[in-house]
């Protein structure tokens, strides 16, 4: 058809406008620097400075997606005359027309016949042309305009072709009595009045049909309206005009259709209404291109149809590229300057045009030709369908399905008249279930699922590989009407943001269209700033309250006039103005058009988009559907003659009483308000001077501006003014707003919290930690530098394929983990406890109860709880005020006879620690072989000494012989319930003294079940041992028990009915008390604060004794614990860790905070809350009212205790839910301590020196693993769970930075995923010779290798600034939380685990880790060579890690021999690929040296077969992929 050696038919000029592209880069940088602003001061601020951080933050990622759309502007120039030169007329391809229209009130018939009448007209073959007119009223006016237009159109059509008249549109070319001056013959003028005269007859023939009741007899062609609801009727398919008598000048096809609608059916709309227009058009005339436009857009350039085909046709190429030509969207008769925004000239030109550089424009629902082909579901390069496809894909219409074959395969066969059998078969087509079974609305067609249809097709037509192209013919192609007024405006951008919403928040999201589909990444970015329009409503919104909120609360979020980051703010409003009023000016619009864009963008956001946020969340939540409103059209008649001064009111805004204008008037009330009470001195004192400034006000003052049509309405009348119910509403919010207590009170200085008498001593203080400036410059810098990654992956995403993509969704992640690192340790503070002044102050300390809990004397050895009781029993603290309570969850024999000879130890070992003050109170680490005593020993210190290390070794070798002779115990008698561990009935244990000299091991099996281990009854005695009593709750097969947390519930419940201590403290059974004063430093710290809010408990942080050297597993937590822990407690305070944790009885049983000052919401203290036990409700009540009184005599209540131990007791109760130890996960103590968060209570954390606790690390690589594992799983399921966080912080008391605290930690096992990704990609790229990383010569591999240092010096740093070594900073490294080793095997485990509980496949099992506990006999720990060793079993667990040493050794090894597939272009894998191949080798050392070791420090065989089987499937993908996809 095209002759390849004439001139082109169009051609791509691309601009480069300099000057626009520096501007853009300028406000990058200035909103960037306002970022880095808001993070180095936010510790001086509070939550109005995270507010306007959040919406800045927004913003910035706005403009750099808005940057991207405009950054390659493209223009294409169309030469229609070339066309005509080149290609034949009767060569053309025919063209179908699309009409549309769905209400005859709101679209009235005179605007869609004038559309038709100038479609007919376009200078195109008229045996190439047919128009389709859908009428979705289903309305005889509709259907009589057509009829009687199409008689006019016998004369027009002519008339137009004959003087070639360049406006085609009747009602424009006839707006005026003046005959063209440029016709000046008498002929011309002669039919031109004729033709006006029979212009206005037609016009008042459609008049008068809409002004009568019943506008014409429904006889004839009629009859089918007759008795019809717009919502209920059959198809009616009328053929209007048809090809007559085959004259050359005659014209086009002119079809009537209004589909079938029934009400049980759907109807989707205008994609409905498009698609049946398709199949309609796909019988009869079946032309390969489609033109559609809306009623009101009619065709402005008689040359449209030819410069569309220029593109269409352009050459061979655009055959496989072009999907569909669009035209801009341009208005007729716009009010001047547009006063309501709607005309859109200068996105159109720069968004437009810089989203057509990349895969071109979107497809905008009217004013666009389309390929057939493309419509029905074709995708480039794509193969045939058969015949059962078809039926599939096109429905049971045979005439369809071959008319459709036909053009899938390029053939057109259009009939020389419209046979009664096709118009049949029509009929059958456009029925409403004909799409039923088919793929209509999903692969073929227009898409359904949103009521931008448009869009969302142009999106799957993009997904599947087509382009797209904006065509701007200097005759604009279309001319539509505008929404005239607010509430039409506001209705239809409410409908837009809805339904791109729709499209955002579905599986049709363009970033899956990125991933799985073809669309590419930057117009991946285009679609996502239009699909975002509606969620800008949120942050704009709220940025606008923030002026006024400063002014109301005297506070500011603008700098201060003294800080240089003063000018930031100003630079940025002068430079973004600047650079649009530079863009309106050069598309020929006014500085008055910019200014009514500016403010009518803010009332947009505060209205339309805003409530079509809420229509979303709505039909998300199942509440409500969203509705396709369509939007009224008004056109001026011929007749009508307008004066300027007629016309002043013509752009007022109006308003009506939808609640969309709720919002801004809202805003301006309170805009007012606040500058009322600046002006007045209204404003309340400001916090240390620093109030509301020049700033805020001016902030204030161009928001009444930007609202200025909204202040007017406040004093309007009519529709020009705002319903009264509208102001008392905006006024109600207005003064809830005022009313709300605000308060930011952040601590700068040491603060000292006292008891009630102000003169005291303080107990505590609380302190800022001061941050070096070089740490901060370090986080700061790899944070700037994390983002410069991300840009330079975004702008040359365009040249790179998957791995590319994958690689910026990783680095993306790491980023907003280190954005979430840095909130978390942004304002880190320390506390300080004064023991001494407690003593002084409180005479009566208060009762502490202590739990310590254990399950498995297997892998907790009894030996290690009797240490923990016995240091617990032995802290400085009245014995009398303290009361040890011990659960042995795994019902073992040998823990009750451990802690029953450890109670006679302790009537020696507690007194000799009180008397010569000993620091360690642990027998096993006071006594170990590096002890020694101490230089200056008292008289009878030495004595006593070597007295009671003997006495500690025989407790340790009565214990040993114990467990030796376990098995060979006769399991009988009123013992027997110690036989079967998961089945047993409750056992609480009492003993008193002169028991103990009558036991032994054996005898002790006959003893029934309420006994005394040891009783204190020296209770007024300093020197007396505590209480201690033995708790295995009862536990049946049938029985949930919820591990952990269900047994710190039973004791809660039992220490409950025994002492019922205001203050518990709860230790692992490997957890020894370290400090002897940490019962006296918690208390400080619960006693210290004014309010009792501020302390629901005290967390010291774990640490652990005899590490192995240089720490090879990774254990010593050393860098979150000096940065991470302080974060913390600097915000709504630590973590509860779940073990070393001092927390207020009231708080565990559920009391939450009512306001500010601390006071107690009442709370129910009956059955249905803590059970059916009289004595565990006494005592509740007991706790909230603050009069604790337990029983004297503990045998006293062991049948209470026994009762709240029972395995059925919490049924139809609130424990597990909202009193005690939550429920849900096996990281209970985590969950726990965010429902406490989340009811308003803040924690502290306490680091005395010597540490509060010490434990025992796991001592293998496996126990390690294990661990990490179920932390993992554990934290995933609250993570998934209604308990995740931003719940908490939406309908409960979490503050936001705390919610943004448990995310890092609830995330942690999700790191592993981009992890392991990032960590493959140097193998994949090396095995398939592509790159992830900038070549040698770019300068962004500068921001690489910056990151990768950046990050070693800052971990480094700390390691060293804490005196270790750099082997444990690299075994941190491998090893650590955040360490290549358990990222792919603990926590990737942990994940599979969490997804297979999800799936129903799995439950998550609770599993205990082993406790090691060296013996005062081990000297030799340090001589054995093997302590820090990698051990392997066969567990799965391993072979993630195996296989990713197997691919890095085969690509080193491809690398190095030279191995590789030749390189895409000259893009090969390079000196980077090699050496991060090296670093994830070292990094996985311990599995390399596992590769060539025995035993169980060699990788057994099976999990080396799998690893490799994996490694060569892996091998075998990367050899598959094509090349495109591996650059």
């Amino acid at each position: 058809m095209a002759n390849s050696n004439s001139s082109p038919l169009y051609e791509r000029l691309e601009h480069k406008n300099t000057m626009h592209k520096v501007m853009e880069f300028i406000i990058l940088f200035l909103l960037l620097s306002l970022l880095v602003y808001r993070l180095l001061s936010f510790s001086n601020h509070g939550f109005a400075w995270l507010v306007a951080f959040l919406c800045e933050l927004w913003f910035t990622l706005y403009w750099v997606i808005t940057i991207s759309s405009k950054w390659s502007f493209v223009e294409y120039k169309t030469y229609p005359d070339r066309l005509l030169q080149r290609v034949a007329e009767h060569e053309l391809p025919p063209v179908d027309m699309f009409v549309t229209t769905a209400d005859s009130e709101l679209e009235p018939p005179i605007i869609t016949l004038n559309t038709v009448l100038s479609l007919l007209a376009v200078d195109y073959p008229t045996d190439k042309l047919a128009c389709y007119v859908s009428d979705d009223g289903c309305s005889p006016l509709t259907f009589y305009s057509l009829v009687e237009a199409s008689k006019f159109a016998e004369l027009w059509v002519p008339f137009c072709k004959k003087y070639n008249v360049q406006v085609r549109a009747p009602f424009r070319y006839f707006n005026n009595d003046a005959i063209p001056s440029s016709k000046n013959s008498g002929e011309f003028k002669q039919e031109w009045k004729t033709m006006k005269d029979e212009y206005m007859k037609l016009n008042r023939k459609i008049e008068d049909a809409v002004g009568k009741s019943i506008p014409f007899d429904l006889s004839e062609d009629f009859s089918l309206f007759s008795n019809i609801e717009r919502n209920n009727h059959p198809t009616i398919i009328k053929v209007v005009l048809d090809k007559e008598e085959g004259h050359s000048n005659g014209l086009p096809r002119l079809v009537y259709i209004s589909r079938e609608k029934r009400p049980k059916h759907p109807h989707h709309s205008k994609a409905g209404a498009m698609n049946v227009l398709t199949r309609v058009s796909g019988l009869m005339t079946n032309a390969p291109l489609m033109l559609n436009v809306d009623c009101d857009m009619f065709a402005n350039n008689p040359s449209v149809v030819l410069h569309a085909m220029c593109i269409l046709l352009g050459s061979n190429e655009n055959q496989n590229e072009i999907a569909f030509a669009q035209f801009p969207q341009i208005f007729y008769d716009g009010l001047k300057d547009d006063p309501f925004g709607n005309q859109m000239a200068v996105i159109w030109k720069y968004l437009g045009h810089g989203i057509q550089g990349i895969q071109g424009v979107f497809y905008a629902g009217t004013g666009c030709f389309h390929r057939r082909q493309v419509i029905y579901g074709l995708s480039p390069n794509n193969g045939k369908l058969g015949n059962q496809e078809l039926l599939k894909t096109f429905g049971n219409s045979k005439e369809l399905t071959n008319s459709a074959a036909d053009a899938l395969r390029g053939e057109t066969k259009c009939p020389s008249m419209l046979l009664k059998s096709i118009e049949a078969a029509a009929y059958q087509v456009a029925s409403c279930e004909y799409e039923y079974g088919t793929n209509w609305g999903r692969k073929v067609g227009w898409m359904y699922g949103s009521t931008t249809e448009d869009i969302l097709t142009g999106l799957s037509i993009h997904n599947r590989g087509w382009k797209s192209i904006i065509c701007t013919p200097d005759q604009p192609a279309f001319l539509g009407c505008t929404p005239t007024g607010g509430p039409a405006s506001m209705t239809q951008q409410k409908r837009w943001a809805t339904g791109l919403l729709e499209v955002l928040l579905s599986k049709n999201c363009p970033i899956f269209g990125t991933v799985f589909a073809h669309l590419q990444f930057r117009q991946c970015l285009a679609y996502l700033w239009i699909f975002t329009w509606g969620l800008r409503s949120l942050p704009e919104t709220c940025y606008a309250a923030l002026p006024a909120y400063s002014i109301i609360t005297n506070t500011h979020i603008f700098p201060k006039g003294q800080e240089l980051a003063y000018y930031i703010p100003i630079a940025l409003f002068v430079t973004t103005n600047i650079y649009n009023i530079s863009q309106y000016i050069q598309s020929g619009l006014s500085i008055r058009a910019w200014w009514n864009n500016q403010k009518m963008g803010r009332i947009t956001a505060m209205s339309a988009w805003l409530f079509g946020v809420f229509g979303i969340v709505l039909k998300l939540s199942g509440i409500s559907e969203t509705v396709f409103e369509v939007t009224k059209k008004d056109q001026s008649s011929s007749t009508e003659k307008g004066t300027e001064e007629e016309d002043t009111e013509a752009g007022r805004f109006t308003f009506d009483k939808s609640p969309m204008f709720v919002p801004p008037t809202t805003v301006l009330l309170l805009h007012l308000t606040a500058l009322a009470s600046a002006l007045f001195g209204l404003q309340p004192p400001a916090h240390d001077g620093l109030g509301s400034g020049r700033l805020e006000v001016a902030g204030s003052v161009c928001l009444v501006l930007c609202l200025w049509p909204f202040l007017k309405g406040l004093f309007g009348s009519g529709k020009y003014g705002i319903p009264l119910s509208t102001i008392f509403k905006s006024a109600g919010l207005t003064l809830i707003w005022h009313w709300r207590p605000w308060t930011e009170n952040l601590i700068h200085t040491s603060i000292c919290f006292q008891m009630a008498n102000s003169q005291s001593l303080p107990l505590c203080e609380k302190t800022p930690l001061k941050i070096n400036t070089l740490q901060r410059a370090q986080e700061i810098a790899i944070l700037f530098l994390f983002i410069c990654l991300l840009v330079y992956r975004l702008l040359s995403l365009t040249d790179h394929g998957f791995v590319w993509l994958l690689a910026f969704l990783c680095e993306s992640w790491f980023t907003f983990n280190w954005v979430l690192t840095l909130i978390i340790q942004w304002t880190p503070v320390e506390y300080k406890t004064y023991p001494q002044n407690l003593l002084q102050q409180v005479p009566e300390l208060p009762a502490v109860d202590m739990f310590v809990t254990t399950a498995d004397a297997e892998l907790e050895p009894p030996i290690i709880t009797v240490n923990t009781v016995l240091s617990l029993l032995a802290v400085d603290y009245p014995s009398h005020k303290l009361a040890c309570y011990v659960s042995d969850d795994g019902c073992s024999p040998l823990t009750l006879y451990s802690l029953t000879e450890a109670s006679k130890f302790a009537q020696f070992w507690v007194p000799f620690c009180k008397k010569y003050n000993i620091q360690v109170r642990p027998p096993f680490r006071y006594f170990s072989g590096n002890s020694k005593l101490p230089s200056d020993n008292p008289v009878g210190f030495l004595q006593e000494w070597t007295k009671m290390k003997d006495e500690y070794q025989k407790l340790c070798q009565k214990i040993e012989v114990a467990v030796q002779n376990l098995a060979t115990l006769d399991f009988s008698g009123d013992y027997v319930d110690f036989a079967d561990r998961r089945n047993h009935p409750t056992i609480i244990k009492v003993l008193s003294l002169s028991v103990f000299e009558r036991l032994s091991f054996q005898s002790l099996i006959g003893i029934k079940f309420a006994q005394v281990i040891w009783e204190n009854k020296e209770r007024l005695s300093n020197n007396g041992v505590p209480h201690l009593v033995y708790v295995a709750r009862e536990k049946r097969s049938d029985q949930s028990h919820h591990h952990k947390a269900g047994a710190m519930n039973v004791l809660t419940r039992v220490s409950g009915v025994m002492t019922n201590a205001p203050f518990m403290l709860n230790v692992d059974c490997d957890m020894y008390a370290n400090n002897s004063k940490i019962v006296l430093h918690a208390m400080c710290l619960l006693l210290g604060f004014k309010h009792e809010k501020e302390g629901a408990f005290v967390q010291c942080p774990q640490m652990f004794y005899d590490t192995l050297k240089d720490d090879p597993f990774g254990n010593q937590l050393v860098l979150p614990l000096k940065t991470s822990w302080p974060g913390f407690a600097g915000m709504q305070g630590p973590l509860y860790a779940g073990t070393g944790c001092f927390q207020r009885r009231k708080v565990i049983y559920g009391f939450s905070l009512i306001d500010s000052e601390g006071n107690l919401r009442d709370v129910a203290l009956d059955k249905e809350r803590f059970g059916n036990s009289t004595e565990l409700i006494e005592s509740a009540t007991h706790t909230s009212s603050e009069k604790i009184d337990h029983p004297h005599d503990l045998s006293s209540a062991v049948e209470a205790a026994n009762q709240v131990a029972g395995s059925s007791y919490e049924h139809s109760t609130l424990w597990g839910t909202k009193v005690g130890w939550v429920y849900g996960s096996v990281t209970e103590d985590i969950l726990t301590g965010m429902k406490i968060h989340a009811r308003g209570w803040k924690s502290i954390l306490c680091m005395p020196d010597p540490p509060g606790f010490m434990g025992s690390a796991p001592s293998s690589s496996h126990v390690m693993l294990t661990q990490r594992k179920r932390w993992v799983t554990g934290l995933l399921e609250i993570l998934f769970s209604k308990n995740n966080p931003i719940f908490a912080t939406l309908y409960a008391k979490l503050e936001f930075r705390q919610c943004l605290a448990y995310t890092t930690v609830l995330i942690w096992g999700l790191n592993s995923i981009p992890d392991l990704c990032y960590t493959i990609l140097p193998a994949y790229c090396i095995i398939t010779n592509s790159h992830f990383l900038p070549k040698v010569k770019e300068p962004a591999l500068i921001f690489f290798v910056a990151v990768f240092l950046m990050k070693i010096l800052y971990t480094l740093r700390f390691y060293l600034g804490f005196g270790l070594s750099i082997k444990q900073w690299w075994n941190h490294v491998r090893m650590g939380p955040s360490g290549k080793i358990p990222y792919v095997t603990a926590s990737l485990f942990g994940v599979v685990t969490l997804a297979f509980k999800l799936l129903g496949i799995s439950e998550v099992a609770f599993e205990v880790t082993q406790k090691d506990q060296y013996s005062s006999s081990s000297d030799d720990q340090e001589d054995d060579v093997n302590a820090g060793r990698f051990t392997f079993d066969e567990s799965p667990i391993f072979v993630p890690a195996t296989t990713l040493l197997f691919v890095h050794f085969t690509a080193l090894a491809m690398g190095l021999f030279g191995m590789q597939p030749p390189a895409h272009g000259a893009d090969g894998a390079g000196l980077g690929e090699m050496m991060c191949c090296v670093w994830v080798v070292l990094c996985f050392w311990p599995f390399l040296k596992g590769l060539f070791g025995k035993g169980k420090y060699g990788i057994p065989m099976p999990t080396i077969f799998k690893s490799a089987a994996l490694a060569l499937l892996f091998m075998h993908f990367c050899g598959r992929i094509p090349l495109p996809l591996r650059r």
